[in-house]
């Protein structure tokens, strides 16, 4: 039912060449929803976007540093980046996705759409 869309050997060679690293994520399943847990430390409601389009659940986060111009930094390892992971949902009701974040946990419940139906008989 989910599989991740992402291409280890792309990812492999994206993370040696640039500052792009994906967030660590659990993804679970109940009766009734899935259930995407992401650790986003440091990261704020506002730089996080997330689309679900054709299927797939994006998570999308971005940082962007305030380097001040008048200052010489000694040590500067909190530089702007991006991070996002894909995953592909079927059967979702897109009506009732949703999200919140709490210290630093990003949670998606994506609740599964009923797609079978008792029929009695008369």
């Amino acid at each position: 039912m989910i599989q991740s869309t992402n291409n280890l050997t792309k990812d492999l060679l994206e993370s040696l060449v640039s500052d792009h690293h994906d967030f660590k994520v659990t993804v679970y399943q109940t009766q009734d929803s899935y259930t995407v847990e992401a650790e986003l430390p440091g990261y704020q409601k506002d730089d996080i976007t997330i689309n679900f389009e054709h299927k797939t659940l994006t998570i999308l986060a971005k940082r962007v540093s305030n380097i001040q111009q008048d200052s010489t930094y000694l040590i500067n390892e909190r530089n702007s980046n991006e991070q996002s992971r894909q995953f592909i949902f079927k059967n979702i009701d897109t009506n009732k996705i949703n999200a919140s974040m709490n210290n630093g946990i990003l949670t998606v419940k994506l609740p599964i759409k009923q797609t079978k139906t008792q029929i009695s008989i008369d």
